[in-house]
């Protein structure tokens, strides 16, 4: 039973997509259902039972990110990735091009995170402040 005044399914997610910046609108063409925002940061990388190194954050979404200079890397593979003042993040190499690699976070990002970890390294975000 529908309460009165309750937005239908249609109704909240059409609501979710207009409120949330990070969704992409279907009619884009990307496979990809939430926003990447450019955004260069060191990191450590870490493949299962290897030590970290150093690479460079291209781009972070809620759902994932872009790194450089990690090695070549097997598609599917487990691996971590630390932000800096953030802890690390589970994922798997969702695509990977030379140096140039994909990543899947096994959990998504807190949207209030990443918006604050791209807000201090571009100096704001793309939409504007956080709300």
């Amino acid at each position: 039973m529908r309460r009165s005044g309750a937005p239908e399914s249609g109704e909240r997610e059409t609501e979710e997509r207009v409120s949330n910046p990070w969704r992409i609108a279907a009619l884009t063409g990307d496979r990809r259902q939430v926003r990447r925002i450019g955004c260069r940061s060191p990191a450590a990388f870490r493949e299962s039972q290897r030590k970290p190194v150093g690479v460079t954050i291209d781009n972070l979404s809620t759902h994932g990110c872009a790194v450089r200079n990690a090695g070549s890397q097997v598609v599917g593979a487990r691996c971590w990735i630390a932000l800096p003042s953030l802890e690390s993040w589970e994922a798997r190499i969702a695509w990977s091009s030379d140096t140039h690699h994909g990543l899947a976070f096994s959990r998504p990002m807190h949207r209030a995170v990443a918006e604050m970890f791209i807000a201090r390294r571009n100096g704001r975000l793309p939409w504007g402040a956080a709300d």
